[in-house]
């Protein structure tokens, strides 16, 4: 059962790797599990903006979301300026 675990670590190890080297190329940065996505809702509440305002931030560039099948996706991240702005103007 010893090699079967040892096999099962290195896949799993494996299949990391691939995620962080899938997530460079294709979304510009390497993600560790420490940096949540968060999807369309989640930014909203986290910076206490409506859909009108997030729509707005998306097209001034202020906000650049990852086009997925299940909808945008942001890394927390990438949201600490809008979310330090948020903070300044009382939002949240």
């Amino acid at each position: 059962m010893n090699k079967i675990d040892a096999l099962l670590d290195i896949l799993s190890k494996i299949y990391h790797l691939l995620v962080l080297v899938y997530n460079s190329k294709y979304h510009g940065e390497l993600k560790f599990d420490e940096d949540p996505q968060m999807n369309r809702q989640e930014v909203k509440d986290y910076l206490g903006i409506s859909e009108s305002t997030y729509k707005r931030m998306v097209k001034q560039g202020r906000l650049k979301p990852m086009k997925l099948p299940g909808g945008d996706k942001f890394y927390k991240s990438k949201l600490l300026s809008e979310y330090k702005e948020s903070k300044r103007r009382g939002r949240i």
